[in-house]
């Protein structure tokens, strides 16, 4: 199956149409019970075809033509080790937040794309509340191998992982691709290729975890052996990378005859990426071996308790809302933001925040407030952005934060 995405004058409807405003969806969670809020998203997706594609995850054979959308587009992120592309259904069939399926199921891997790209990777049970996935962006189930199988020139069956990083599109038609969010429109069903049966072997050079230890800051070590080293170019420079949610990464360069790193403070019951990274200096060309992603070792240290609960708090704090918007003599954009109140204010366990997002830079601004109901200015905004606004408040026992979204700021 070709993925070749067609041009932007080639799509059969605007790009307007195919590219909406994200869900808002802890500002429904307050209004309506799960129940509602499961018809609610069901309707958004309600112009799929009576016989849509079984979802999936698939490479992306056009990588170029999704970097050119990207950049249309004004993503911040546009390069990637690997380029995947997803059926609508994927989407649709993968609950966006806790609560909307009647009972946990067993846990798997959920991708957490964020304007395209997997910012997250978690473990999830598609119904418990999780603070990742009740705050972020689109959420898809992973493949049971964590990656897309496929075959290499040499006819050996390889796996190609999905990692923090990685680059995903939506097939709305065989040939065209856009970018994860809510309210796509299906254009013409989807097939993805068949992916191959049987077991995996690894790339040479892949990075193999040998241990991992629990620290007593709860930290993780993580001990990471490179085989096969001998036998590249002495022109080779090798690294070892570990990429962890948030897209945060640790890189160690191995010495000459070194084959074995330990990585320090690491997160403890994370998903984490290792990455074999080999420059060769001659040619100046790199390549990166991608591993599927590791779970850390959780610690056995007690939860702390928490001092509020996030279901409460979507359930009883409205969301904020602009009630005005200026120009200033200077051309920049000032609004004014009715905050919500907080019940059960308590500085000492909670902390409040207005949040105002370029939605395309990530430039924030950040207004604190005492849990009371006012109204907040924000100014030196530009005119011909998006902004998205929300309230933060964080559980100061746990770290845990609900994001409530209001109405965002459009050009």
């Amino acid at each position: 199956m070709s993925t070749n995405p067609a041009t932007h004058s080639q799509l059969s409807v605007p790009r307007s149409n195919i590219l909406s405003v994200p869900f808002e969806k802890e500002k429904t969670m307050k209004t309506r019970s799960l129940l509602t809020v499961a018809a609610v998203i069901a309707a958004s997706f309600a112009v799929l075809p009576t016989n849509p594609a079984v979802a999936g995850w698939t490479t992306d054979a056009n990588a170029a033509s999704t970097i050119s959308r990207m950049k249309f587009e004004e993503l911040l992120q546009i390069r990637a080790d690997g380029y995947f592309a997803i059926t609508l259904d994927a989407i649709t069939s993968t609950p966006q937040m806790s609560g909307l399926t009647d009972a946990p199921a067993a846990k798997a891997k959920y991708a957490v794309i964020i304007d395209g790209v997997v910012d997250r990777i978690v473990t999830w049970d598609g119904y418990s509340p999780n603070r990742v996935i009740d705050s972020y962006g689109i959420i898809v189930k992973l493949p049971a191998n964590a990656g897309v199988k496929y075959v290499d020139a040499n006819g050996i069956t390889r796996l190609k992982p999905i990692t923090q990083g990685s680059i995903v599109s939506v097939l709305v038609a065989p040939d065209v691709k856009v970018t994860p969010t809510y309210g796509i429109t299906q254009l013409s069903s989807v097939s993805l290729p068949t992916e191959p049966t049987g077991p995996v072997v690894a790339l040479e050079n892949s990075s193999v975890v040998t241990s991992q230890t629990l620290n007593a800051n709860n930290s993780v070590s993580v001990t990471i052996n490179v085989p096969g080293l001998r036998d590249l170019p002495s022109t080779s420079l090798i690294s070892v990378y570990t990429v962890t949610d948030g897209r945060s990464t640790t890189a160690v360069g191995l010495a000459q005859g070194q084959s074995t790193v330990t990585i320090n403070d690491l997160p403890q019951d994370q998903n984490v990426t290792v990455k074999t990274v080999i420059r060769d200096t001659l040619t100046n060309t790199e390549t990166v071996i991608s591993n599927p992603v590791i779970e850390t070792v959780a610690s056995n240290a007690p939860a702390p308790t928490p001092a509020r609960s996030a279901a409460v708090d979507r359930a009883t704090i409205a969301a904020p809302s602009v009630s005005s918007r200026t120009v200033d003599a200077s051309g920049a954009l000032s609004v004014s933001i009715a905050v919500p109140a907080v019940p059960n204010f308590d500085s000492t366990k909670t902390s409040v925040q207005l949040m105002v997002v370029d939605s395309r830079t990530g430039s924030t601004t950040g207004i604190g407030t005492d849990g009371t109901a006012q109204t907040l200015n924000v100014g030196s905004l530009g005119t011909g952005r998006d902004y998205t606004v929300s309230v933060v408040v964080r559980d100061l026992a746990t770290g845990q934060e609900t994001i409530l979204k209001g109405e965002g700021i459009t050009k």
